[in-house]
């Protein structure tokens, strides 16, 4: 019955109409159709997988990734104080230009209040690190600070990092924004501005820490200046003579550590502490 059967359905489907299948000797009829039939179902068979529901599903879509945010840079105290030579005869052995030049004072930023939370923020005198190192210096015979500043910020690259203004520059109209903070001896005349002043730069350079230092210091007149210079000895009677003299270094600190920048008229001690963001 079901070889009868499926002969049926394969007349209706090639639409042949012959008798000869329904006749009663269904086995001779069946072998000759089936080879016809076979090819019909196996398309079909082999159509199914295609409908699958399974098959028709989009592949999901991976999910979108999102670059890590940068980390926010590490902030520092950083205090420094600027010192002179006393010895007589400091610098007779070397050569001083009449302009050593002066540092960019407009390229660098001045100090925000104390309290205001902002980078580059003074730190009061009373959060200073160096005191015992300015009392030493004070009672030494061969040295004498001469001023002593410290303020907060944020460590970034050396190719953004701004300097920040230290001192006050002679004849300066700029307001002595660090004036107030700024540890500096009693006799200095504030119109002509402080003994040294310049700008200080602190940066990263890959994991290290880095400090740019350009100052200028108004010191008595070494003994032995270059050929052309001002006379080295003042007339009897007249003002002691000053001359410039400049110090520029830049280098890898150590945080935590004690630094010092050296030169043979006047050298700077530098503090460099981890702290957190105001």
């Amino acid at each position: 019955m079901i070889a009868g059967e499926v002969v049926a359905i394969h007349q209706s489907i090639q639409g042949t109409g012959t008798r000869a299948i329904m006749s009663t000797r269904p086995s001779q009829d069946i072998h000759v159709k089936i080879p016809r039939l076979l090819p019909w179902l196996a398309a079909l068979l082999l159509s199914v997988p295609l409908l699958s529901p399974c098959a028709a599903e989009p592949t999901p879509a991976a999910p979108a990734t999102t670059a890590a945010p940068a980390p926010a840079p590490n902030w520092y105290n950083v205090e420094l104080i600027v010192f002179s030579n006393t010895d007589p005869n400091a610098g007779s052995l070397e050569t001083w230009p009449v302009n050593p030049g002066a540092p960019d004072w407009n390229s660098a930023v001045p100090p925000n209040p104390t309290g205001s939370g902002l980078p580059y923020m003074l730190l009061p005198p009373s959060s200073y690190r160096l005191t015992s190192d300015w009392q030493k210096l004070a009672h030494s015979s061969d040295y004498q600070p001469l001023l002593q500043v410290a303020w907060t910020q944020p460590a970034i690259d050396r190719s953004t990092a701004l300097f920040v203004r230290i001192g006050i520059p002679p004849s300066s109209s700029l307001p002595a924004a660090n004036s107030t903070n700024a540890q500096m001896p009693a006799a200095t005349p504030s119109a002509n501005g402080t003994p040294v002043y310049g700008i200080a730069r602190l940066s990263t350079t890959g994991p290290y820490l880095h400090l740019d230092l350009d100052l200028d210091y108004r010191g008595p007149m070494a003994k032995i200046s270059t050929p052309g210079s001002a006379q080295t000895t003042a007339p009897a009677g007249a003002a002691p003579q000053v001359q410039w003299y400049r110090l520029t270094q830049n280098r890898r600190i150590d945080a935590g550590k004690l630094n010092y920048f050296d030169h043979p008229m006047f050298g700077v001690l530098l503090l460099v502490t981890p702290t957190k963001a105001p």
